[in-house]
């Protein structure tokens, strides 16, 4: 599950970059998240960062990162798909 922290990070975010980059907050256990997490190698949960075309371009495993490394995350694929 989605800690409250990190909803509100990426909701915030979500209403500033949505118009350039398309951000989803997705619990682990919906969709295909837990295969997400397979391709992305990532333990348990995290930010599985993609291009336009699907390929990932970043990773960051947990939940104990704050606003500022979301925002690392964003910069990094805004340079990538721009």
């Amino acid at each position: 599950m989605l800690c409250s922290k990190i909803t509100v990070i990426v909701n915030d975010l979500k209403k500033k970059h949505d118009k350039k980059i398309d951000i989803e907050a997705v619990k682990v256990g919906e969709g295909n998240s837990t295969e997400e997490l397979k391709k992305a190698k990532l333990k348990s949960h995290g930010i599985i960062a993609k291009d336009n075309k699907g390929s990932i371009i970043t990773t960051v495993e947990g939940h104990s990162y704050g606003k500022e490394k979301v925002n690392e995350v964003i910069s990094l694929i805004l340079k990538k798909t721009s």
